[in-house]
């Protein structure tokens, strides 16, 4: 059961923290899979070096973005406060 302390949430707030996550993480992990994919050619890694470096890519994409979801979320809480 929700505290009811905590307050009502605001709906206003959520979307705005989705809207920025997901154009935040749209263009950050683009980015990164598409740098990993770059090194690759240009080192000529082949494909497996290339699927390597975009699954580091992708991997630091990711954690990229859920660091920009915590300080949001601690910045701007989903909930207002009564």
């Amino acid at each position: 059961m929700p505290d009811a302390s905590a307050g009502s949430l605001d709906v206003k707030r959520v979307v705005t923290l989705a809207g920025a996550t997901v154009l935040i993480a749209t263009q950050t992990i683009a980015a990164a899979v598409a740098g990993g994919w770059a090194i690759a050619g240009f080192f000529g890694l082949g494909e497996i070096g290339a699927y390597a470096l975009e699954a580091a890519g992708l991997a630091v994409g990711v954690w990229i973005v859920v660091k920009f979801v915590r300080a949001a979320l601690k910045q701007e809480p989903l909930r207002t406060q009564r």
